[in-house]
């Protein structure tokens, strides 16, 4: 399977039938763990390097997400806030607030005291258009494939 087959399946359709759910914290989840994952298409290492997260995760948002995230990778705050907590505890940090845009009168990345507001529906639309600049990427040669194992869950009758 291509890249970009393993990106439109994994991470772009499954984070729309999720947000379609209304399954908002898998959804987060998917996304904070998925900005990594493009991260790796980036740069020059194989998929399966170790000690790498936190520099795909930096390369993913840099090169792929609106500037405003920029502000929110200093001291490793969104790392940490949004990939580490939910990887490790399935859970955001305590600095991160999850709203969707129908309960939500704050905006998108809006400060909030000490906190940050994430409107669930922004956050997906911005990483869906990062999915799509990596599949394109990788459409066109701009990036390059790098090889894969992939595996489908299997439905299989006893």
């Amino acid at each position: 399977m291509k890249n970009e087959e393993f990106i439109q399946r994994r991470l772009l359709e499954e984070s729309q039938k999720l947000l379609e759910a209304q399954f908002y914290f898998p959804v987060f989840f998917l996304v904070s763990q998925g900005i990594e994952t493009l991260g790796s298409f980036l740069d020059k290492k194989p998929l399966a390097a170790k000690r790498q997260s936190k520099k795909r995760f930096h390369l993913a948002v840099k090169e792929l997400f609106p500037e405003v995230y920029l502000d929110l990778t200093e001291n490793d705050w969104l790392y940490k806030q949004l990939r580490c907590t939910m990887s490790h505890m399935c859970s955001p940090g305590g600095f991160v607030v999850l709203e969707t845009k129908t309960t939500s009168k704050n905006q998108h990345l809006q400060r909030l005291a000490s906190k940050r507001i994430f409107i669930i529906e922004d956050l997906v639309a911005d990483f869906q258009q990062a999915c799509i600049h990596v599949v394109q990427g990788l459409e066109s040669g701009v990036i390059k494939q790098k090889a894969m194992a992939f595996s489908e869950i299997q439905n299989h009758k006893l």
